[in-house]
C-alpha cells in the first residue's frame, strides 16, 4: 500500500488514480422530434431513464421504444457498442446498466465507452460505489443534472492491467449467466402478464390452463433463485 495525496488515503502501490476521461469516452444522448412519427418504430434500440427506473437488473438490451434510422440521423445521439456503461445523469441521477447490444440513448444519460475491453464491469461497480459523490456534482434549479465536463474530471482508482484482465476473465462467465437468467425472467414475466388477464376475463379455462400457469410460476421462482446464486 502507498499513500495517495489526491485521495488522501492508502491505495495498492500498483494501482493508479486516473480520471474518467483517461479510461473511457463519454457520450451524451438526444431525442428525435416526436412530431415526426417516422422518427420512431425502427430498428435502433433507444434507451431512456424510464427504461431503467422499474428494473433492478445489471444489463439493458432493449427499451420501451425504438427509433428509426431517420430519427437517429436527425439528432445528436450516438450508436454505442455493447458493454457501454449507461448512467442516468438527470431525473434521476445514478441509474446504471451495462449495454448488451448496440444502442443509443436520450439526453438523460452520460454513456461510458471503455477504452479497453477489460474495464467495463469494473467501471460499472466503481460508479455504483461512488454514485453519491457523483450526485453531488449535479447542478440546476428545476432538477439537478451532472454535466459531461464534471463527469470527465471525476477520479477513478484503476487497478493494473494484469489484475483487470484476471477480474474480467472471471466475471465474464458470471455476467453471461446473469444475462441469460435476466432474459428468461423477463420472458416469463411477459407470459404471466399475458395469461392473467385471460384467466380473469374467463377467456381461457382455469382447469385446462392451471398446469401451464403453475409451470410458468415454478420456472419464475427457479429463475429468481438461480439469479440470487449467480449474484
Amino acid at each position: 500500500m502507498a499513500w495517495n495525496e489526491k485521495l488522501k488515503r492508502d491505495i495498492p502501490s500498483s494501482w493508479a488514480v486516473k480520471t474518467i476521461d483517461d479510461v473511457v469516452e463519454v457520450y451524451n444522448g438526444a431525442t428525435p422530434s416526436t412530431a415526426d412519427e417516422e422518427n420512431y418504430g425502427g430498428d435502433v434500440v433507444w434507451i431512456t431513464p424510464k427504461d431503467l427506473s422499474n428494473q433492478q437488473q445489471k444489463f439493458i438490451y432493449q427499451g420501451e421504444r425504438n427509433i428509426s434510422n431517420k430519427g437517429y440521423e436527425s439528432c445528436s445521439t450516438h450508436l454505442l457498442p455493447s458493454n457501454t456503461v449507461l448512467m442516468s445523469s438527470r431525473a434521476p441521477i445514478g441509474l446504471l446498466a451495462i449495454a448488451k447490444t448496440e444502442l443509443s440513448t436520450n439526453q438523460g444519460f452520460k454513456s461510458f465507452v471503455p477504452k479497453n475491453d477489460n474495464e467495463a464491469t469494473y467501471l460499472y461497480y466503481y460508479i455504483q460505489a461512488h454514485i453519491k459523490q457523483i450526485e453531488q456534482l449535479g447542478t440546476g434549479t428545476t432538477f439537478k443534472e451532472v454535466s459531461r465536463e464534471d463527469v470527465l474530471k471525476f477520479p477513478i482508482l484503476k487497478p493494473n492491467d494484469e489484475l483487470l484482465d484476471t477480474w474480467e476473465e472471471r466475471i465474464s462467465a458470471i455476467n453471461d449467466k446473469q444475462l441469460e437468467i435476466q432474459k428468461e425472467n423477463e420472458n416469463l414475466t411477459k407470459q404471466r402478464d399475458e395469461l392473467l388477464p385471460l384467466l380473469m376475463n374467463n377467456q381461457v379455462s382455469l382447469n385446462y390452463d392451471l398446469s401451464a400457469f403453475n409451470s410458468v410460476f415454478s420456472q419464475t421462482i427457479l429463475s429468481i433463485a438461480r439469479l440470487a446464486v449467480a449474484v
